[in-house]
Order: C-alpha cells, then structure tokens, then sequence
C-alpha cells in the first residue's frame, strides 16, 4: 500500500473544516447576546423611573366603591346562565393595581394613562436583561447581565385567553429613540396577569371571562352565555425574535452535523478507492513476476 493510500491529508481537512465550524457556532452564539445588547441600549435606561402610583389614604371612598363593584361582577359570574359584565375606566385600573395583592407586580412599572380610540395608553418602566457579564460574588450562576429599564409609553389592545388577561401591543414610544421592529416582534405581547394564574381568587374569575374589548374610554371585560372559551395564551406569541434565533442557531447546527457528515462520507470512500487500486496494482505486479 503506498503513502498516499495512508495519507492523513484528508482526515485533517476534515478535523479542520469541523473545527472552524464548531468555532463560528460557538462565536455566534456568544455574540447574539451582546448584539442584542447593544441594540436594546440605545433605547433603555440604567436606571429606573417609576410611573406614578395611586394612593390609597387619599382614596379610601373610590377604592371601597370599586371593590363593590368587582364583587357584584364576581356574583354576576357565579351564574352560568345570565350575562356578567363590567367597565373599567384608566382610572379605576391604576387604582385596582395599587389596592390588590395579585397585581403588585405591576406597582411602579405600570400606569395607564388614558382609554381612547380602541386601545390603553400605558406608561411602563420595564426592566430588561443588559448586556452579559460574569456574575460576582453572591450572585446566582457564572454569568449574569446588569438590568436596563424600558421607559416609555405603549399602545395596547386586550387579548383574552383562557384564564389569561394579556396586552397586545400595537406600538411603543420612548422619547429620543427609535425602537427596532425585531423587538417589537418580541415585546407583541404582555402577559400582565401571568403571575395571578395560580391565584385561588383571581385565577377561577379570568376562567370565566369570554369577552375583553374596549368601548369608548372603558376597558369592558364580560362573560357571555354561548360564547367559545378563548384558546390558551402561549409564549410563542411573544417570543418570535428569540425562536428566530433559536431556529438560527439550530440550522447552523444541522447545515453543521451535514457537511461533516458529507465530508467524512467522501473522505471515507476516497481512501477505500485508493485502496482497491492499491490492492489492484499490488495483485497485477505479482502476477507478473509470478509469470
């Protein structure tokens, strides 16, 4: 058998073409974060900003009335048989988020600002991931990132799913800035009552609703006789620019496993022909000096 029918030429071609693969793998999936980093600050903030929140001191009569008014709503609910509705204006939201435990989450962060023309006008201070770092001492994993602050004020319709009040978002303005359509694409959908799912009170309520639309300058959620449940609020409607990375990086990945997997093919076949013509030459040549 000659040198060439050994030669390791072929293998390393294949380590390197695999390796140089494997590297722009890693290197992109290491620079996607960064990148969208960099993207996300030039319309954040380091630092918070809160948006107004109501007190309650000075509004103890608006608030007892307002929990008169959900609770009649509950009753009207316990009944399958007759129709239950009840309008909600901005000013009976705002007060609702800084009286009910289920919605501290969005105390500070959330405020809506007016009711008009089909949609809630909301301010929002919105944390955000940063750009990575590696996590310090007394912080959770090896790598972490510093929070960045969305302030700004969305446009917002409501979406109802089964046992889920969500916000789709048909624009977001921060002053000084232009926000990317990418990120729209994955800030489409706010999931404010996603953490009062589980709730024992709020939870079996939302199970009921059939209907959240807007009328006038009122946020109107109702539960109809008749009318189909809403299908299940997913995270696939909100993470559409992370699955096109997720998608991205897996195709890389599969474009990858492919041509290593072509590359070994016909390095494979191209070292077993040279060995059939090896063992070809080595049999005619004996033949001959056999004659």
């Amino acid at each position: 058998m000659s040198d060439s029918a050994r030669s390791p030429l072929s293998g390393c071609l294949i380590l390197i073409a695999a390796v140089v693969m494997l590297a722009f793998l890693i290197g992109f999936s290491i620079w996607v974060p960064f990148r969208q980093a960099a993207e996300i600050e030039k319309f954040t903030r380091e630092t918070p900003e809160p948006v107004p929140q109501e007190s309650l001191e000075a509004r103890e009569t608006d608030a007892r009335q307002l929990v008169e008014r959900l609770e009649e709503f509950r009753s009207q609910l316990s009944d399958e048989k007759s129709e239950a509705r009840i309008a909600l204006g901005a000013d009976d939201l705002n007060l609702a988020i800084a009286l009910f435990e289920p919605l501290k989450e969005l105390r500070g962060t959330f405020h809506v600002d007016e009711i008009r023309d089909g949609s809630l006008f909301i301010d929002i201070c919105y944390q955000l991931n940063g750009r990575p770092r590696l996590a310090r001492e007394g912080e959770d994993g090896p790598v972490t990132a510093d929070p960045r602050y969305l302030v700004g004020t969305i446009e917002a319709t409501p979406r109802l799913g089964k046992r889920e009040l969500a916000l789709e978002v048909k624009d977001l303005q921060v002053d000084g800035a232009e926000i990317p359509e990418g990120f729209m694409g994955h800030f489409s959908t706010l999931r404010i009552f996603e953490g009062s799912l589980d709730d024992p009170e709020v939870g079996p309520l939302m199970a009921l609703l059939t209907r959240a639309a807007v009328e006038g300058d009122r946020l109107i959620l109702a539960r109809v006789p008749g009318d189909p449940v809403p299908g299940t609020v997913s995270d696939e409607s909100f993470r559409a620019a992370g699955g096109k990375v997720a998608i991205f990086i897996g195709g890389a990945m599969l474009v990858f496993l492919i041509l290593a997997g072509t590359v070994l093919f016909i390095g494979y076949k191209a070292q077993l022909r040279k060995i059939a013509q090896e063992v070809d030459t080595s049999g005619d040549d004996d033949d001959g000096r056999g004659r």
